[in-house]
């Protein structure tokens, strides 16, 4: 059972980076503008635009090549060869306070497949922590994101084992763990569950819907019944493109354009 834990009751502690802490702010709202990205000369992202609400979780789906990873990483300066504009609370990331390294800290990236270092489990969750008050609270913080992760049950008694005897599912919890300690504006997740079993998968996506109730989440995903059950919006790329946005119950009983009709036809779901 994930613990129902509010976002702001995270530890009264310093902010991550340069920017005021988000305690007594409104949520962070995204807006993404004619985002357009190159490699190697072949257009990845083409004039991309959608806007995200304060909360809740937007699902991105659409065939493989779509660019939606690539648009993930722009969005929290992996990338950073785009054009156009991204912004977050108003405020345009590239010029965020620190530099890509900073916005890193407000913006988290989960992967399709889990990093955890070769430390205690306790380590990882405090591995971003700066300052001395988060240090001295470390104990609740872990203990509050490894709950909103769905894990602390598992792990309660064994914080100083390593991480790398956790299971797949597992270590990719302590990853969300980790991300959520710092207290981030907006948290993205790459196929974050397409390797997984079944419950682990069932936990996530428990997880997710709870840091949704807190913070907007994006989550790439080419698993489309599981973009119904996060609910929220969903948005269909197609060659680099945004074709379509809308909310779920919406999208998937009424697409509007034929290309999202098209991918959904010859799509595996259950859209009844």
């Amino acid at each position: 059972m994930v613990a129902d834990l509010r976002h702001d009751d995270f530890l009264q502690a310093e902010p991550a980076g340069p920017l005021e802490s988000s305690q007594n702010q409104p949520s962070a709202v995204l807006t993404v503008e004619k985002l357009a990205l190159s490699l190697a000369g072949k257009e990845i992202l083409q004039q991309v635009d959608f806007s995200l609400s304060a909360i809740g979780v937007t699902s991105v789906i659409g065939p493989s090549g779509a660019g939606k990873s690539s648009l993930l990483r722009c969005l929290n300066g992996l990338e950073s060869g785009w054009t156009g504009g991204v912004k977050i609370d108003g405020n345009d990331i590239r010029q965020w306070p620190g530099g890509w390294d900073q916005l890193r800290r407000h913006v988290g990236l989960i992967a399709q497949k889990p990093l955890v270092f070769n430390t205690s489990i306790r380590a990882n969750v405090c591995f971003g922590l700066h300052g001395w008050r988060q240090r001295r609270r470390a104990d609740g913080l872990v203990k509050a994101s490894l709950q909103q992760a769905a894990l602390w049950d598992e792990v309660a008694d064994r914080l100083d084992a390593a991480a790398t005897t956790l299971s797949v599912g597992q270590q990719q919890r302590l990853c969300i763990a980790r991300a959520i300690a710092i207290k981030p504006k907006i948290l993205l997740l790459d196929e974050p569950t397409a390797s997984l079993d079944p419950l682990s998968k069932q936990l996530i996506e428990q997880s997710m819907l709870q840091l949704a109730q807190q913070i907007p989440l994006i989550c790439v995903t080419h698993d489309l019944e599981q973009a119904q059950r996060l609910k929220g919006q969903v948005i269909f790329m197609c060659d680099g493109r945004v074709i379509e946005q809308a909310a779920s119950d919406q999208f998937f009983r009424q697409p509007q354009q034929i290309e999202t009709r098209e991918f959904l036809r010859w799509s595996v779901c259950d859209c009844d």
